[in-house]
């Protein structure tokens, strides 16, 4: 059998190398074949046409000699007229004499010197054997042509005028003598050199075998027609100066009729020149005619030709290429405010000043685009070519191969975004095959269309990035502004604008962004070589202002961005260090004073022994039963588990080892953490070894809410997004899908509804058009493995249409995640989402409201349905997503708040006087973080030319994704405790520093607005609108408020509001009653970027900070309004949900912080069992006193 296996092989191989000798064959055979195949083409007729029509470069050629050949005898008369001497023969061949019979007379015509030229020989001889050549030549061609239509060809004007100009020429050579001098209207010949020009054109374009481009096109339009207006007058010319000749008294040379001929077809006719017989006026009159018919027309079209080309756009030349970089920007269309945000941000930067911008759509210029093209500040550096990037004579219009990068900009006008997301991915492709060179920038609409352009440089994905904020701004109020102020390019001058202290702050802080430096380079952090990373943040903030918060390590095999190391990383001379600073340091200028080393020991001993005095004194009060004092302790992330022996060692070594590095490495009875097989689990069994209810409130009531029940891991990525290494809190088997539709009891779980009071100000509410697999990156942030697994607030999905079973299998691995069928419009559907109950309610921005007539109206029914859920909810935290940043100024909106109207006014000063990306930056929902619009995201792309890192950032402090040792999200409220101990900005960044190592970023502050007085008066009705300025150091500013303002704010809409809500309730089976809350809200909120180290501390503040990977992080939730307003006089925040005591972990391993057992049965005196509360950073172990 081997045998024959081995021979059939054999033999298949033989066969295959008998091919060669097969193709002989059948050329043996091909040639002895009795049938011819083009036979036509084989003769001597079909030969030359193959030669001079069918061969491209070929009939190229010919029709350059066509073209040089009528050139050369047009110039052959001009010649032969600037050497001719009349005066030589005008008396009938020989010299004029006084005794001649010609008098100079008036309308006289001397016909002879019309009919006769003086020519030389060798002149007559060159003009005959062009003309022969030419004639041979027109009449080959039409022998060539296919029968039929030679008789057409005959008859054809070009034909016939090569004809009348050869001819004539030809026939002078029958009796030289005579005909030698004989006039003939050579001048003709320029027509056909028109024509000729026309032809080669066409020639041009079928050598190269492609189309034409639409800016080549209208050039050679353009030409022609000029051309055409040239020969007319060409020819105009020469004929009149042909004509007046024969007069005895007006006789022209070459320049004066081309003075003349000009002078009177652009209708100026100064008169001092004019034919004088009346067959030069004949001439004359039939020539203007025809000027008249056709200049006009052609102008016109002139005209027509050129404003098509302005609209169509131009093309990037290949000089200007060469000697200029260049960006190209794709998109389906560019609409006027997205160019704008574009160009402010790319060349807000100055190493891109010398950049050209060619923006490249298949839309036609309108005038707003072209007023834009013509300003000065764009005229010379940004081009707009029409056009797609799908053909391939547009892209090499823009110049893609020579491009240093190509933006693809997704289409915000698009109704259908899965369509959108198909051209961008359709465009990448083409342009990554025709110029595999050029850098990509993709925008994208959709998360699991990423897996499409991998290859590109960078992807921005909107509905990651929207969600991860919407579900961040539920943990951190206000992060939505935070990551916006980051992004966009300012220099913080708003705030010149403002006339409130706070707006001032808010608009000063602005201006700060991420820039990064390499270590060895820098002044700022050259110093701190071989210092460790949180050492040197501390110092550099107090030096210089400026906030180290990441790293990049090249010397790494595979480097990668960390966010905030911690403190036992060792700053290297090649590291690349990435701060927060309203410039770059480059663009700095330090002051001498700054560069001297300052001693932080005292300081950082007085912290570290204040932080040692708060734990001894919490752990005292622990162990007695009482309350010591009525504050929680400045870090209340560190818990009596581990207080003693913080406290000990801080008091022994206040400058050695950082503080979680003390308390790691000094835990003799919890060995086990710092062991190289200790998990994420395990920290986990610890914890439920320790506390009899780690899983909180809400999820110790359910019967399997067990922490065996749970585990740390990848999330699932069933949705084609995601990354695997980011970590989350999972079911261990995923759920039933009866269990995840809510207000639907099962067999396993019997409070899924908002009838349970358990879920009283628990619930956060998504309210969204579809399942989108963007909603997967709304509840990773929300499930991250960095929050207390007890901290975690229930996630009603609110879809108007039926999820899919791949959403369902992805939801079921998530603990408290529900989703429920509903419409965010409708107020049943609210209800029984819980509405009532929650803590937030999220609205995303439907994509079916965009209308591409008016983009602006695309937000219409999210904003009147935010609007009714403020009235009718007025307690509720409602955070909004908008397609149009405009739209900001319509959240909130109150006819008669005189504040608002105020804000109204400084945004019109901003956009008239400044340049501001961001003019509704003081509009009070957006500083407060909640509203944002998606668009803000594309700076984001833009911003990534000059910070490639910038995305991994904005990923990394999102929790989208995550890296080793890389830091994460958190926040640190400011109590009186705190303020007392650390009463400015930079004292508190010292202490963190120093001690558990997070590093502050930003403050979110929240106080009273300006209180409205209430005038009678009718003169001052008329002070609404005129507010007055606040004087420095004065205190808040007093409005006055005219009477119609307060009937507008009656409690009567409110009283009925509440009934319909009650009613509503009732009829749900709901028995939670809505109680009276005001609607309006004396608070205002404001982010504070990068504050300066002298900044002051407010009770109440909250601060940003990026914790090491070792530490838990615990989200700042807002309480609802409700129950803000009962304890308004302390005038701050208080999380209102119940948390469990948050996990620190080491650089290696998870290590449990939480109270003893013994402890934890002992609760303060006077405090109900479910009032009881873990201490957590957010919230004090001791309750606050009236």
């Amino acid at each position: 059998m081997a045998d024959t296996t081995t021979n059939y092989d054999a033999g298949d191989l033989a066969w295959m190398y008998e091919e060669a000798d097969d193709d002989e064959d059948d050329q043996d055979w091909a040639d002895g074949s009795p049938v011819k195949y083009f036979t036509q083409e084989m003769s001597m007729r079909g030969r030359l046409r193959r030669l001079l029509i069918k061969n491209p470069t070929t009939r190229l050629c010919s029709t350059i000699f066509d073209l040089a050949v009528k050139t050369i005898v047009c110039t052959l008369y001009v010649t032969r007229v600037c050497i001719d001497d009349l005066e030589v023969y005008a008396c009938h061949g020989s010299t004029c004499n006084e005794n001649s019979t010609e008098v100079a007379v008036v309308d006289h015509i001397n016909w002879y010197v019309i009919l006769w030229v003086s020519r030389p020989l060798g002149l007559w001889i060159v003009q005959i054997f062009l003309a022969v050549i030419t004639l041979i030549k027109a009449m080959l061609q039409i022998y060539v042509m296919t029968k039929g239509r030679r008789h057409e060809n005959i008859l054809q004007p070009g034909f016939l005028l090569e004809l009348f100009c050869s001819v004539p020429v030809i026939a002078t050579v029958a009796y030289p003598v005579l005909l030698k001098d004989l006039f003939l209207p050579i001048f003709l010949n320029v027509w056909l050199a028109k024509m000729a020009l026309e032809r080669l054109f066409n020639d041009l374009h079928l050598t190269k075998q492609r189309f034409q481009t639409i800016s080549v096109t209208l050039s050679q339009q353009i030409l022609l027609l000029n051309v055409t207006l040239f020969c007319l007058i060409f020819t105009t010319i020469c004929g009149i100066q042909h004509i007046q000749r024969s007069s005895a008294l007006v006789k022209l040379n070459m320049f004066e009729s081309v003075y003349f001929v000009i002078v009177t077809f652009s209708t100026v006719g100064y008169g001092d020149i004019s034919p004088d017989i009346w067959v030069g006026r004949l001439f004359m009159l039939f020539m203007i005619c025809v000027a008249f018919a056709f200049i006009p027309r052609q102008l016109e079209e002139i005209a027509s030709t050129y404003v098509q080309r302005k609209r169509s756009g131009g093309e990037y030349g290949r000089r200007k290429a060469a000697r200029n970089k260049h960006v190209v920007v794709c998109s389906t269309s560019l609409t006027t405010e997205t160019v704008m945000n574009f160009l402010n941000e790319f060349y807000a930067h100055p190493k891109l000043e010398e950049h050209t911008v060619v923006l490249m759509s298949s839309d036609e210029l309108d005038t707003s685009m072209q007023m834009i093209l013509k300003d000065p500040k764009w005229a010379n550096r940004v081009l707009y070519i029409r056009g797609s990037a799908l053909k391939d004579i547009d892209l090499k219009r823009c110049r893609i191969n020579d491009a240093e990068a190509c933006f693809f900009l997704a289409a915000k006008n698009c109704g259908c975004r899965d369509k959108a997301d198909q051209h961008t991915i359709l465009r990448s492709w083409a342009v990554k095959d025709f110029a595999p060179k050029c850098r990509q920038y993709v925008q994208l609409f959709r998360a699991e269309n990423k897996m499409h352009v991998k290859f590109a440089e960078h992807v921005v994905c909107e509905d990651e990035f929207k969600y991860a904020l919407l579900a961040n701004n539920c943990l951190y109020p206000g992060l939505s502004t935070l990551v916006t102020l980051l992004l966009h390019t300012s220099r913080g001058r708003e705030g010149e604008l403002a006339t409130e202290a706070w707006q001032q702050v808010y608009g000063r802080h602005s201006g700060n962004e991420v820039y990064h430096i390499q270590l060895n380079r820098s002044a700022f952090f050259r110093q701190y070589d071989g210092k460790k990373f949180t050492e040197a943040s501390a110092c550099a903030h107090t030096r210089f202002g400026v906030s180290l918060v990441a790293v990049l390590d090249v010397t790494k095999s595979e480097p990668s961005l960390q966010l905030n190391p911690g403190p036992d990383y060792i700053l290297k001379g090649s590291d690349y260090c990435f701060y927060m600073g309203v410039t770059r340091e480059e663009n700095s200028k330090i002051k001498s004073g700054a560069m001297e080393n300052v001693s932080v020991s005292a300081n950082r001993n007085k912290n570290i022994e204040l932080i040692a005095n708060e734990i001894q004194k919490w752990l005292q009060s622990e162990g007695e039963g009482d309350d010591v004092n009525d504050e929680e302790s400045v870090f209340s992330t560190i818990t009596s588990h581990l207080g003693g022996s913080i406290s000990r060692r801080l008091m022994q070594t206040a400058e050695t080892l950082p503080l979680l590095k003390i308390t790691v490495d000094n835990i003799g009875e919890s060995s086990e953490p710092n062991s190289p097989e200790y998990d994420c689990q395990d920290s986990l069994d610890t914890v439920n070894e320790s506390t009899p209810s780690p899983v909180g409130k809400v999820m110790g009531l359910f019967p399997e809410a067990t922490v065996e029940g749970y585990m740390t891991g990848s999330p699932p990525s069933t949705l084609y997004v995601g990354t695997r290494r980011t970590k989350c809190h999972l079911h261990r088997e995923p759920r039933p899908y009866c269990c995840l539709e809510w207000g639907q009891n099962c067999d396993h779980c019997q409070t899924k509804t908002a009838k349970d009071d358990l879920w009283k100000g628990q619930i956060i509410i998504l309210a969204a058009e579809y399942a989108s697999t963007g909603i997967y990156n709304f509840i990773v942030p929300l499930r991250s493995s960095f929050h207390s697994i007890g901290c975690l607030n229930p996630i009603v999905l609110l879809l108007e249409q039926e999820p899919d079973t791949m959403f369902l299998e992805t939801i079921a691995a998530f603990p408290l995640v529900y989703w429920l069928q509903g419409k965010i419009s409708s107020i049943d559907d609210l209800l029984r989402a819980g509405i009532n109950h929650a803590s937030h309610v999220v609205i995303s921005n439907k994509e079916s409201d965009i209308d591409a007539s008016e983009e602006t109206l695309a937000d219409a029914e999210t904003v009147v349905t935010v609007q009714k859920i403020s009235r009718l909810f007025p307690s509720t935290n409602v955070i909004t997503e908008l397609n149009d940043a405009s739209n900001m100024r319509f959240m909130q909106f109150q006819a008669h708040d005189v504040y608002s109207q105020e804000i109204s006014k400084l945004e019109k000063k901003l956009k008239e006087r400044t340049s501001s990306n961001l003019p509704h930056l003081f509009r009070l929902p957006f500083a407060a973080g909640q509203v944002f619009s998606a668009g803000m995201l594309d700076r984001l792309l833009y911003q990534t030319f000059v910070k490639g890192y910038l995305i991994s950032f904005v990923r990394l402090l999102l929790g989208i994704d995550a890296q080793h040792n890389s830091g994460h999200l958190s926040s640190v409220r400011v109590r009186r405790a705190t303020l007392a101990q650390f009463p400015t900005y930079g004292d508190l960044y010292q202490g963190l520093c120093s001690t558990t190592g997070e590093i502050p970023i930003a403050i979110y502050r929240s106080e009273k607005r300006p209180t409205p007085v209430v005038s009678s008066d009718p003169d001052l009705r008329s002070m609404n609108n005129n507010i007055s300025k606040p004087r420095p150091r004065q205190g808040p500013t007093k409005y006055k408020q005219s009477i119609a303002s307060r009937m507008y704010f009656t409690d009567t809409d409110q009283n009925e509001a509440r009934d319909l809500i009650n009613s509503r309730m009732k009829s749900l089976n709901i028995t939670d009653e809505q109680s009276a809350v005001k609607e309006q809200d004396s608070l205002l909120s404001y982010v504070i970027v990068n504050p300066s180290p002298k900044r002051k501390l407010k009770n109440g503040d909250m601060i940003y900070v990026i914790q090491p990977s070792t530490m838990m992080a615990v989200p700042n939730k807002q309480r609802s309004r409700t129950q803000r307003n009962v304890s308004a006089k302390h005038s701050n925040f208080t999380v209102n949900s119940v948390s469990t005591p948050p996990l620190a972990r080491t650089s290696q391993t998870r290590v449990s912080w939480n109270l003893n057992a013994n402890m934890e049965n002992r609760k303060p005196n006077g405090l109900r069992p479910n009032d009881y509360r873990f201490r957590s950073k957010s919230e004090s172990q001791v309750p606050e006193r009236d």
